[in-house]
């Protein structure tokens, strides 16, 4: 039989870890569902300064509910997903999209890997076809 003790003691830490998942719950009313549905993907499409390669939406930190906020509000405000975007890039720069627009400074990110694998493919079947005519032989 577990004693008095013990039990408070598991009974208080349930209650004390309970508390804190409820405190991380976020919720915002929406009015129209079209701007609830702009928020979840606009918190999808932006990533967690804070956090590695998480989304707002997945993230439970403190800069990222600050985030939520700001976004829930300018949606309420009337502002379009693009004014968002934009703000929040000139706020915390190309790092905040998921999804970053072609410029002129990451083309080479953009275009690389589709580089590397053509020089690949390249050498590999002049390797090949070379190997295959020294077989021949």
């Amino acid at each position: 039989m577990i004693s008095k003790i013990v039990q408070q003691i598991i009974i208080s830490s349930l209650l004390l870890f309970s508390i804190q998942v409820i405190g991380a719950i976020d919720s915002y009313e929406f009015k129209d569902p079209e701007i609830a549905k702009r928020f979840h993907t606009l918190t999808y499409e932006l990533r967690c300064p804070k956090c590695q390669n998480q989304n707002l939406a997945d993230s439970n930190s403190t800069l990222s509910m600050d985030l939520k906020q700001i976004v829930y509000e300018k949606l309420l405000a009337g502002e379009s997903d693009e004014q968002i975007l934009q703000f929040m890039k000139q706020r915390y720069g190309e790092f905040i999209l998921f999804r970053p627009e072609m410029t002129k400074s990451n083309a080479f990110l953009w275009t690389g890997p589709i580089i590397f694998l053509t020089i690949f493919l390249i050498l590999f079947f002049n390797w090949y076809r070379k190997n295959r005519m020294m077989n021949d032989e």
